[in-house]
């Protein structure tokens, strides 16, 4: 029986990819990819001699086991109906593991195009409907738009910011009881000061060895602040999460820099 008459017996539309070549064939045009994501016919979006940087094959599996554990712990054993936002979200790799984890509805946004695209692919190739991605700043969340999610990632973007407390106060605006923040820390004890590190970073560009991450400077210089851990915990208790804790780093296929003290990954309770 061909495709076509196995789609019309079952009455569900052919996939957007039928074969292994044509869904490589994509993932090489949209490459590099920052997340490991799995695809049907054993298809992966890192491509060895595609890739820009050399976690672009272990973040999203050294992320999920590191911090997911103790997400779902926090949510009671599953995301299940849960509404869940991914800001910062780029190829949305943490956004398909939130549906799989039973997430009602997730939402991820990113301000460059390149990522939301790649997201997009990803979505059709795996035929998810419960994961919607959007081209959007994240100053543009809304309570009165969006409503309020169960819970919010915001991985790899708090070191990012020219405004971190008004950045994080809008995200914070339309997270219910939890908040998980993955973000680069400046060195220093972690008891010292709240203390904010500003660098000025160098615009990237679709040629640049960051182009899986950084997309979203292209072309311009931004300043952007580093915190330290304690300047991470004071931030979140200010928007209102009473219970913050930085999860320790026990995995051990964990990126060596959050042994190093220069990652680390928060969740936060109201």
């Amino acid at each position: 029986m061909s495709m076509d008459d196995q789609a019309g017996a079952t009455g569900a539309p052919p996939p957007a990819f039928p074969t292994a070549a044509e869904l490589e064939a994509e993932v090489r045009r949209l490459a590099p990819f920052h997340h490991d994501i799995a695809l049907p016919f054993g298809v992966r979006t890192h491509v060895p001699d595609l890739a820009r940087r050399t976690d672009e094959a272990t973040r999203l599996s050294s992320l999920m086991n590191h911090a997911w554990p103790a997400l779902l712990a926090a949510s009671g054993g599953s995301l299940a109906g849960k509404r869940v936002l991914d800001v910062a979200c780029n190829c949305g790799g943490f956004s398909f593991e939130a549906a799989r984890a039973g997430a009602d509805h997730v939402l991820g946004i990113d301000v460059v195009q390149k990522y939301i695209d790649q997201a997009l692919f990803v979505k059709t190739a795996l035929g998810v409907g419960n994961v919607a991605f959007e081209r959007r700043s994240l100053l543009a969340l809304d309570p009165e738009k969006d409503g309020r999610f169960d819970i919010t990632l915001c991985f790899g973007i708090l070191y990012h910011l020219e405004n971190p407390v008004a950045a994080m106060r809008r995200i914070a605006s339309v997270t219910g009881p939890i908040m998980l923040v993955d973000t680069e820390l400046m060195p220093g004890p972690p008891n010292a000061l709240p203390l904010w590190q500003m660098t000025i970073p160098n615009p990237s560009h679709a040629d640049s060895p960051r182009a899986s991450v950084a997309l979203w400077r292209a072309n311009r210089r931004i300043c952007q602040f580093s915190p330290n851990q304690r300047a991470v915990v004071e931030l979140l208790k200010f928007l209102g999460f009473t219970k913050v804790r930085k999860l320790p780093h026990r995995h051990p296929d964990l990126e060596p820099r959050y042994r190093e003290g220069t990652r680390a990954t928060f969740l936060a309770q109201r």
